[in-house]
């Protein structure tokens, strides 16, 4: 995932085998048929198996005109009717909402096992390789029903980081590049340790970015037992210098800070509102940045709170 300052705004899908010029939109190929029991869905409901990624895009996007789409997977669900009702109730409504944005939700089977306490980290892996599979079938798609104007987020959220993990560490194929315009690793529920190697195996955003918040208390609880989570604090371990990392600690805010409801504070809210919709956010304009950390070649933007 190329975090450098480069960035067209678009899907740019570059032939694999380096022949297509930069930008120029090149077919991918399609990875063919996969059964999974996890499901895509609109925010209208409608649910889709994940061999159909096109038909929800079409689905969900306006007919014509330029158009942002959110890809998101959700976390552990307990309450709220699990998933994927819990998600369609609340949190993908406000991402479409706040972001001017449509959205097409991954739902991986297996989120609300072991509630309240649980951890269903095996769950979430058993779906890594369907979402990989999704990835490529959706560069597919694109790249043979290419849309102008059209712009890629992926979300994912919590322990749908694990989905995205196993996704990275199981693959084998090259991911279609610059897929996504943003990709951030929110909240995420993978271990701290280690992470620097399965991130660094993706190629499909134009600009990455890792949420830190040391005031999560979801992600403080998922820790017992276990080692200190991604989305939780970077203290002593390896960072990866194809992510930006972005630390909120100072906002005093819990999970699902990725939502408006959630946010506190104008750095957050200007945050998420240009890298939600597609695009770079401008650090060096911030005065929301109290400072930068640089370790391992990558920089930690540290938000003042305000």
């Amino acid at each position: 995932m190329d975090a450098g300052s480069g960035f067209d705004g678009g899907v740019v899908i570059v032939d694999a085998g380096g022949s297509g010029d930069a930008g120029t939109p090149a077919p991918w190929p399609d990875p063919g048929t996969m059964s999974s029991p996890a499901r895509l869905y609109t925010a209208d409901g409608q649910s889709f198996e994940i061999d159909r990624v096109g038909a929800a895009v079409t689905h969900t996007l306006p007919a014509t005109g330029a158009a942002h789409l959110i890809v998101y997977l959700h976390g552990r669900s307990c309450g709220g009717g699990g998933e994927p009702t819990k998600s369609l109730g609340d949190a993908v409504p406000e991402l479409e909402a706040n972001y001017r944005a449509k959205v097409v939700m991954f739902s991986w089977p297996g989120s609300s096992s072991g509630c309240p306490i649980g951890f269903p980290e095996t769950e979430a892996r058993a779906s890594g390789t369907a979402f990989a599979h999704t990835v490529h079938k959706l560069a597919a798609f694109l790249s043979t029903n290419p849309r102008p104007g059209l712009t890629l987020t992926l979300i994912p959220h919590s322990m749908g980081n694990l989905v995205v993990e196993e996704a990275l560490v199981r693959g084998t194929s090259p991911w279609p590049p610059r897929l996504f315009s943003t990709v951030i690793v929110q909240s995420s529920a993978s271990a701290a340790t280690g992470h620097a190697t399965w991130l660094a195996r993706g190629g499909f955003s134009a600009a990455t970015y890792v949420t830190v918040n040391d005031s999560d208390s979801v992600l403080t609880a998922a820790g017992v037992g276990r080692s200190t989570r991604l989305g939780k604090s970077l203290a002593g371990v390896t960072l990866t210098s194809t992510a930006r990392y972005v630390d909120f600690s100072a906002a005093n805010v819990n999970h699902a800070y990725y939502l408006h409801s959630g946010q506190k504070g104008v750095g957050m809210r200007e945050f998420y509102d240009s890298v939600m919709r597609g695009q770079p956010f401008n650090f060096a304009g911030s005065s929301r940045i109290s400072r930068v950390e640089q370790r391992n070649g990558a920089n930690v933007y540290i938000f003042n709170g305000t």
